[in-house]
């Protein structure tokens, strides 16, 4: 039992290190998006890079069965699939979270 409990606490002081030495790089670092935008990308990314690699997969896999299906016939709209699901953007910065300004 103390031995799960001196892991389980050299395991929580090495995020807290690592989170604190991460969290004040990025503070020092100058840039252009209000500070709660790169907050909130970084949180965004917790759930957006892990989703992203999701419906990259699938959609590999929707290749791999449109081609096989079709012998091969449909391998230009097989391969937008693919491009669609894994190209643009993996990461989240804090210019795409930050607000857009209202126009009236």
């Amino acid at each position: 039992m103390n031995v799960t409990r001196s892991i389980a606490a050299a395991l929580i002081l090495v995020l807290v290190v690592t989170g604190t030495t991460v969290v004040s790089a990025a503070d020092t670092s100058p840039t252009t998006s209000p500070e709660g935008a790169t907050a909130a990308a970084v949180v965004g990314d917790i759930f957006y890079v892990p989703g992203k690699a999701i419906v990259c997969g699938l959609s590999g896999l929707g290749y791999v069965i449109a081609m096989t299906l079709t012998f091969g016939a449909l391998y230009q709209e097989s391969t937008d699939f693919v491009k669609g699901g894994c190209g643009g953007q993996w990461v989240l910065t804090g210019e795409d979270i930050k607000p857009t300004p209202k126009s009236y």
